[in-house]
């Protein structure tokens, strides 16, 4: 993700871009909602008060 990031910076090109928004909302964003779950699974006590 951090290559990517960085990559963006240098993308001139719509299809670059709509590449990595793609890759973004298939992998990155649904990778992130599962660790929110692990997170919320093994921290619920500390995250309830």
């Amino acid at each position: 993700m951090l290559r990517d990031r960085n990559d963006m910076t240098h993308f001139y090109n719509g299809d670059s871009a709509k590449h990595l928004v793609e890759k973004i909302l298939e992998t990155y964003i649904p990778e992130f909602q599962r660790m929110k779950c692990q997170i919320d699974l093994r921290y619920k006590d500390i995250l309830s008060m």
